[in-house]
């Protein structure tokens, strides 16, 4: 269960509710972006500000499926375009928390996190004179429902972990059968 500070509370129930979509992508260099018009400082983390030129799609988490999620960023100089494309973006983390700011002094209250995968595929629309970048990213918990492709057998673990004899006797006791005394016998 989530709590939130009175402050926050407070802020959610006001009139006006300033908030920023706060996105991290943990590349080579990190990059940090907001949905504001100026750059935030949180948690000695600073987001630059995409000033209207970024987009995220929805996140729609339901039981069923986690479906991909796609960040853009449009208005990119034509000379970055090189920089993109020398980043290795794949299986690189990504996430996204919403930032509640406190309405009359716009500090923020809390920076929830709503989101968190790991990047996939980045595709470049080049204009004229700027560039639109695109990636997908796939939900963290996808992994929870990929196979388990380990068999707990003491080759794999020795090819694994050279010395380490967790598994040696697994085979040995998988077909075991094991004759537990009756409960009378532990009373005397």
């Amino acid at each position: 269960m989530r709590t939130l500070s009175t402050a926050a509370q407070a802020a959610l129930t006001s009139r006006t509710l300033p908030m920023a979509v706060l996105v991290e992508m943990a590349l080579t260099l990190p990059v940090n972006l907001s949905s504001a018009n100026v750059d935030i400082t949180y948690a000695g983390t600073t987001y630059l500000g995409t000033r209207g030129l970024g987009m995220v799609e929805a996140v729609r988490d339901t039981a069923a499926e986690m479906p991909q999620l796609r960040f853009e960023l449009s208005g990119v100089p034509s000379t970055h375009i090189a920089l993109a494309l020398a980043e290795p973006v794949q299986g690189k983390t990504a996430r996204i928390k919403v930032a509640l700011f406190d309405p009359s002094t716009y500090q923020i209250l809390v920076a929830q996190q709503i989101w968190a995968g790991y990047l996939d595929v980045m595709a470049i629309e080049d204009g004229e004179n700027s560039a639109k970048l695109s990636v997908t990213a796939e939900h963290a918990g996808i992994d929870l429902m990929r196979p388990v492709t380990s068999l707990y057998q003491h080759d794999e673990q020795q090819r694994l972990a050279p010395g380490d004899l967790a598994f040696q006797y697994v085979s040995d006791q998988a077909e075991m059968r094991v004759v537990w005394p009756a409960a009378s016998w532990g009373k005397q």
